[in-house]
């Protein structure tokens, strides 16, 4: 387990344990669409934070001298994390337009940290995944694929 994997997981541990802290004061029911919808945020939040903490690692390296500027590489993919989150997002924010009629999930005290573990590990286990679409589709493992340059033609 690498360093980076070790901290994601701690700061996936003191999420959970901070949501089940809260989770007394945290709603007893969501709309569907507000569930879907906030799952896939927290999932997109998880990404970015850890691209944030990967630009940040790559600038230090970079101004150190340690390691070379990387010419991206081109292909024709995209993030699978990142479309779960944006498509769950998009679905969530139709679904809760579009069901007025009262269509609730009730929340028990322990499904908040228990559902925010679960989205961290999805996270932590689809987070090197891209999805490419040519030559054929297909799922990639490519570790670090922030630097390839999307093509969608």
């Amino acid at each position: 387990m690498t360093s980076a994997t070790r901290n994601e997981v701690l700061l996936l541990l003191i999420a959970v344990v901070v949501v089940a802290w809260q989770a007394p004061h945290l709603p007893a029911s969501l709309e569907v669409g507000e569930l879907i919808a906030g799952a896939a945020l927290a999932l997109l939040l998880q990404g970015g934070v850890r691209d944030v903490v990967s630009l940040i690692r790559e600038k230090r390296r970079k101004a150190s001298g340690v390691v070379a500027a990387e010419v991206p590489h081109e292909a024709h993919c995209m993030c699978l994390e990142s479309t779960i989150g944006l498509s769950g997002v998009l679905l969530g924010v139709v679904l809760t337009a579009l069901l007025t009629n009262g269509s609730r999930v009730g929340l028990l005290v322990w499904i908040w940290p228990v559902g925010i573990a679960m989205i961290g590990l999805t996270g932590l286990g689809i987070r090197d995944l891209v999805i490419q679409w040519k030559p054929k589709i297909r799922l990639l493992r490519v570790k670090d694929h922030g630097s390839i340059l999307v093509r969608f033609r």
